[in-house]
């Protein structure tokens, strides 16, 4: 999402390309994307994106019990990577809804983990 916001970021235009699209946010994402944005480009900016999410520019997905069950695990899986539950509750949400396409910046993490449903995440940019 900083690279979304930040028209400095190396990234944005490969990362902006992919709005128009139906893209999911998972709702365990809201507080780190809140801390972040705010941090590094002000509270104006991410005002302006929970708006834009309220207004349905992205799609909530929830996330529930389940879903912290199948995180914990896929941290579990893969001790020796740093995974935290961000990471990890996407992971298991691409999992749970089969969602092969995954717009992050995070290659290392995500290339690391093999869902159990396909055969690998389709990163992107």
């Amino acid at each position: 999402m900083i690279a979304l916001l930040d028209t400095s970021e190396q990234h944005h235009e490969a990362v902006r390309s992919y709005l128009g699209q139906h893209l999911l946010l998972p709702v365990t994402l809201l507080a780190e994307i809140d801390y972040l944005v705010t941090k590094y480009l002000g509270d104006h900016v991410a005002r302006a994106f929970f708006a834009g999410v309220e207004r349905g520019d992205l799609e909530l997905l929830g996330f529930d019990d389940t879903d912290f069950a199948r995180a914990n695990a896929i941290i579990a899986r893969y001790p020796s990577v740093p995974l935290g539950i961000a990471d990890a509750s996407v992971m298991a949400l691409a999992e749970r809804y089969q969602i092969k396409r995954i717009l992050t910046l995070d290659r290392r993490h995500f290339s690391l983990v093999k869902p159990i449903n396909m055969e690998y995440f389709e990163l992107l940019p």
